[in-house]
């Protein structure tokens, strides 16, 4: 899911332990909602404030923008806290008057605030297991993609009996996803997996690299390239499926969502043991980011009207836009929260045509609810793939980006709402699976 408002993260590099993290979790936002921004950046660490300074803003700017896409702060919901990866993290819910966010606050060993991300709020409810998930017909297995400087944490679902069974290997979207592909209350991923494997299918996902390792790539963000936010912990997942005992290596399925799935074929075309692909949402274009002006319109317009500055917004956006499009960014600028070398990689690729040059199946879902990726980017892909007759394509007209059913127009409180990911979803890729099986 692709943010409307700016994302800090950068962390610095010393484990500390801290009781009160918390209480100044919720300090530190109470300075930003009062417009004390002396207290905030005394709170600050230098870290966080260079990186504000590389993007042009200030803690007052970054706060400005945010509450013109979010409105005023009413209250905190709740406030709680974590340690990842050795860093003290507090999580405050921060309900504005057009969307609830969480605001992930991480404190570095003096106390100072060094990272600063706002994310989906996420309501303090339990998972709840769909329906179509036979948890006595499988078993988890934590493992661990990768090897050397980038291992991440995996969890294989595998059937229950002697095998071979067919895998999917899962690829998240944009953001620092977790394994599940967490959302607010949805974990899609983790109802893909059990769904899945409640039908005799394997599935591995993990970790996204940008969540587990956030402060190596805040200081390597000027030369990161989707090769290392994606592809190369994708294909070392696919190298590591074929491994596992009660796999069928030669069925191994390729799923990436929304970015994930804009990319899927460009990983694809880098492994032989692949057998077929499955997209979920995917971009039509390798520069993803130009959708994020139809969601900036669409949301905008979801109470009636695009206000000035509203409409300023959209025109800011589509000139940053613009200028990665015609390459002006300069060698060491951060724009869109990426480098010139990320967004120029993406320039050059075409999922449509490199989709066209694969031989294996494949297969691609989509939401006409989802306002991310379109009912136009759908379309796009059938145009340019019609000749194929090893593409397969589903359109589900009540499901959203997250394949999640509702009704009307789809909006970011969706994702606040705990549900499931559709069941026909899972029992169209349980059907194509079993159909490219039969023919092997």
């Amino acid at each position: 899911m692709k943010k409307l408002f700016l994302i800090f993260l950068i962390a610095s590099s010393t484990t500390f332990f801290a009781s009160n993290v918390e209480a100044e979790g919720q300090r530190f936002i109470h300075f930003l909602s009062t417009k004390n921004f002396e207290g905030a950046q005394s709170m600050s660490a230098q870290v966080l404030l260079n990186a504000l300074t590389q993007t042009g803003l200030t803690l007052e700017s970054f706060w400005e923008k945010l509450t013109q896409q979010v409105g005023m702060l009413k209250q905190i919901k709740r406030v709680k806290s974590t340690t990842e990866q050795g860093y003290q993290i507090a999580y405050v819910g921060c309900e504005f008057e057009k969307m609830t966010l969480d605001a992930r606050i991480v404190f570095d060993k003096e106390m100072k605030v060094a990272g600063l991300q706002f994310l989906p709020y996420t309501e303090e409810r339990s998972y709840r297991v769909p329906d179509y998930a036979n948890t006595e017909s499988f078993t988890e297995i934590e493992c661990t993609v990768g090897s050397d400087k980038w291992q991440l944490p995996a969890t294989l679902t595998l059937p229950k009996g002697d095998g071979p069974f067919p895998i999917v290997v899962l690829v998240h979207g944009s953001g620092p996803n977790d394994r599940d592909e967490t959302v607010g209350g949805n974990k899609p991923f983790r109802d893909l997996a059990w769904g899945l494997a409640s039908k005799g299918i394997a599935v591995l996902r993990y970790d996204k690299r940008t969540k587990v390792y956030a402060q190596q790539y805040s200081e390597m963000v000027k030369s990161l390239t989707i090769k290392e936010e994606v592809i190369d912990d994708a294909l070392a997942a696919i190298e590591l499926a074929g491994t596992f005992e009660k796999i069928d290596k030669g069925k191994i399925f390729l799923l990436g969502h929304s970015l994930g799935g804009t990319v899927a074929p460009r990983i694809a075309e880098q492994t032989n043991s692949v057998a077929g692909v499955i997209l979920l949402a995917p971009a039509s274009r390798g520069l993803y980011i130009v959708n994020a002006l139809k969601q900036y319109e669409y949301l905008f317009s979801l109470d009636g009207k695009i206000d000035e500055e509203e409409a300023k917004q959209i025109q800011e956006l589509k000139q940053e836009i613009e200028r990665i499009q015609d390459r002006k960014v300069k060698e060491s600028e951060i724009i869109l929260g990426a480098s010139k070398a990320y967004w120029e990689d993406l320039l050059e690729y075409d999922p449509l045509e490199t989709a066209k040059s694969l031989k294996i199946p494949i297969i691609l879902l989509q939401g006409a609810r989802d306002y991310q990726v379109t009912l136009e980017d759908f379309q796009m892909w059938q145009e340019a793939l019609k000749e194929k007759d090893n593409v397969t394509f589903k359109l589900y007209p009540d499901l959203n980006h997250l394949f999640i059913t509702g009704s009307g127009p789809s909006t970011p409180y969706e994702y606040e709402q705990p549900s499931n990911l559709s069941e026909q979803v899972i029992k169209d890729i349980s059907k194509w699976i079993e159909k490219i099986q039969r023919q092997f």
